[in-house]
């Protein structure tokens, strides 16, 4: 079983995505690490794979949604879920497809990182939602629906956070 390292995440993070992390560390049992600092979460593709391919539960849905300042509906919709269905999957506990399981780590990886580029989960979640001139007028989240998208929200947040240009 993959144990969530610091080559994975920081034993920071953000508080409000703590719910999701249990949720992951759940299924791959023992008790979840508890923070002791706050970073952002530093993802290695080889195991945000392993994660993605074990498994995410729609349950994770909830908690991203209070992360994020969403209901789950949006957060389902970002996800390229139907609302219906992901309420269903999060009742059944049943797990999230393979896009939206990897539409959720993207999800989450972007908000640590506008966490810690804003230095407060309450900006970063209201810079996500506001829609940005560099997007073409989208908002961070509806252009990271797909994996270009989110790379080219993370540019942006990287230029901001660094004073590099976009």
């Amino acid at each position: 079983m993959l144990k969530p390292s610091s080559s994975l995440r920081s034993y920071g993070g953000s508080v409000a995505l703590a719910g999701i992390w249990d949720l992951l560390e759940v299924r791959e049992g023992g008790p979840p690490p508890r923070p002791v600092q706050s970073t952002p979460i530093a993802f290695n593709a080889t195991a945000a794979h392993h994660i993605i391919k074990r498994g995410i539960t729609s349950r994770a849905i909830a908690p991203l949604g209070d992360a994020l300042g969403l209901g789950k509906g949006l957060v389902a919709d970002y996800l390229d879920l139907d609302r219906g269905t992901a309420n269903r999957r999060a009742a059944k506990d049943q797990l999230l497809p393979l896009h939206a399981a990897e539409g959720v780590l993207r999800l989450m990886e972007l908000f640590e990182l506008a966490s810690d580029t804003f230095e407060s989960e309450d900006e970063a979640s209201a810079w996500l939602r506001k829609p940005h001139p560099m997007l073409d007028g989208e908002t961070p989240l509806e252009t990271a629906k797909t994996s270009y998208g989110g790379e080219r929200v993370k540019d942006i947040l990287l230029a901001l956070k660094y004073g590099g240009v976009v």
